[in-house]
């Protein structure tokens, strides 16, 4: 149990969802204490994003079906342009144009809602309740899930830009021409160290004649996060190399970034960093790809609300917005 499963207070009047790769999740959420309660999840449909829009207007009705909450809050795995429009999302199938969610949902669910990039609904909940780092004026936030994103805290203010694409670490090159990308680049952050990039990898080589434990456990079903820890504590040895990768890249990444814009704090949440916990961020912090000026830089360490930083942050984006 969480601090925000704690306690019975009435239900708040605001509802942040998660919108991944795979799950769809909706809790009702208290912005200024972060308390949550209730939820419902429901599946990602595969079949288009008109299908993804309705399954979350559907997981909030089921939510709320009294229709009481102020306002919503809906954090998006894609590019986010003011509060609304959602350019693209590489990890959902079909979304290659943009969609004004907000229009869409508001119209659908008759109140309010503001759409943000789901890494940065973790970055703003980090920043506001995640402790140490809620001091801190400048943060990078690092959600390595099905893909891997970005949220960017600077002067206590999350920073998106006029296309929505600052804090976009996971389309950031680290081996140019490497591995395929979701979004159709190479070389990308993303594809060596997002779920969806490592399950990639582990069964071409499995094509190619390395069988490893990730291709066995998961079999023909999606590789999971916990199938990484598992074939990891087994001794996988192409799980283990390709988690060096990983490491490398991010380490790669974060080191330039917190060099570029003079970072101190930078936090790792998401599934895979949720499985695979602090040995992997200390993994990160020792490597020797460290970019930029070095690991003594910035200080790494694991989110404080690696399961609900999407919907509680969101949450507080609709209150900002709505409340």
């Amino acid at each position: 149990m969480t601090l925000a499963d704690r306690g019975a207070d009435p239900a708040p009047a605001f509802i942040g969802v998660d919108l991944g790769g795979t799950k769809i999740l909706a809790r009702w959420i208290d912005p200024a204490s972060g308390r949550a309660r209730g939820r419902h999840k429901a599946v990602t449909p595969t079949t288009g994003p008109a299908d993804v829009l309705d399954a979350v207007a559907d997981t909030v009705r089921a939510l709320d079906p009294d229709g009481r909450a102020v306002a919503v809050g809906v954090g998006v795995p894609g590019f986010v342009i003011d509060g609304r429009v959602v350019v693209r999302c590489a990890n959902i199938a079909g979304w290659d144009h943009p969609i004004d969610v907000a229009e869409h949902l508001g119209a659908v669910l008759g109140r309010p809602v503001v759409v943000g990039n789901d890494v940065n609904c973790g970055a703003v909940a980090e920043h506001h309740l995640g402790g140490d780092a809620a001091t801190a004026d400048d943060l990078l936030a690092v959600f390595v899930g099905t893909g891997v994103g970005g949220g960017l805290i600077l002067d206590g203010r999350l920073v998106t830009g006029p296309r929505g694409m600052v804090g976009e670490i996971g389309h950031v090159t680290t081996t140019p021409g490497g591995a395929l990308c979701g979004c159709g680049c190479r070389g990308h952050l993303e594809a060596y160290a997002g779920r969806a990039g490592l399950e990639r990898r582990a069964r071409e080589a499995a094509a190619a004649g390395r069988p490893n434990k990730l291709v066995d456990l998961a079999g023909p079903s999606t590789i999971k996060s916990r199938h990484l820890a598992r074939a990891l504590e087994e001794g996988c040895e192409v799980t283990a190399s390709l988690l060096a990768d990983a490491t490398d890249a991010l380490a790669l990444v974060i080191g330039n970034a917190a060099t570029l814009l003079d970072l101190r704090h930078v936090v790792l949440g998401g599934g895979v960093v949720d499985k695979l916990g602090q040995p992997f961020v200390d993994q990160i912090a020792a490597s020797p790809s460290f970019g930029g000026l070095g690991p003594d830089l910035c200080a790494l360490r694991l989110a404080r609300r690696l399961d609900d930083a999407g919907v509680v942050g969101a949450a507080i984006l609709a209150a900002d917005r709505f409340g």
